[in-house]
């Protein structure tokens, strides 16, 4: 859990990455409003969510959710992405890994300022050439692990369909259907399915 002032990264633009944002991105709302330090600059306010992803088009997807968003490239100071940027390396206390990739990691602990909090949402099960785990002992990371979470709460979140009085604005999960197709075009929704560009496809079960 992340306290009051706490500086926090998410790395990966995926359904999951996109999700932890949304609701990091509302609890700093009801913490701060929208006018809440988002230029991070010095501020008794802590500083909003960042979320860090390839795709600017799936980053627009959170536009509204009180985060801010970068590109991953932003991270580094080369085209390469071989050299770290001062401006990022180890300057966030909890950084979530969402990457879905083991490279995400090793990003994800050079972010990570020493004593800070690893969290892991990425379940890579194969290895990565060159991953070293050093920097976990040398910092002296705290790595968390964390799957789904309270479903309870996820319901009640899910529930409200209306902007509160905090102006906060509801999740609106529906934005993440690419298309939507009825069962018996179930190949064309598995052909929609493997696009790049596509985030979710809805199979409709109903009598045509």
């Amino acid at each position: 859990e992340a306290r009051g002032g706490d500086k926090v990264a998410i790395l990966g633009d995926g359904k999951l990455g996109l999700c932890v944002a949304e609701i990091l991105g509302r609890e700093h709302l009801k913490c701060c409003g929208r006018d809440g330090n988002l230029d991070g600059a010095e501020s008794t306010m802590p500083p909003p969510p960042v979320l860090f992803g390839k795709h600017q088009h799936k980053l627009d997807f959170v536009s509204d959710s009180g985060v801010q968003t970068m590109l991953v490239s932003n991270c580094y100071q080369d085209e390469q992405q071989t050299q770290l940027s001062q401006t990022h390396i180890h300057k966030y206390d909890v950084v979530i890994d969402a990457t879905g990739n083991p490279n995400g990691l090793t990003l994800a602990m050079n972010l990570c300022r020493p004593m800070g909090t690893l969290v892991l949402k990425s379940t890579c099960a194969a290895g990565v050439k060159g991953f070293h785990s050093a920097p976990i002992v040398i910092d002296e990371l705290t790595v968390v692990g964390s799957r789904c979470g309270p479903i309870d709460k996820a319901l009640e979140l899910l529930s409200i369909d209306v902007k509160g009085e905090d102006g906060i604005p509801p999740l609106n999960m529906e934005k993440y259907i690419t298309e939507t197709f009825p069962l018996s075009k179930a190949q064309e929704a598995v052909d929609c399915a493997v696009l790049k560009s596509t985030m979710k496809v809805q199979l409709v079960m109903t009598k045509e």
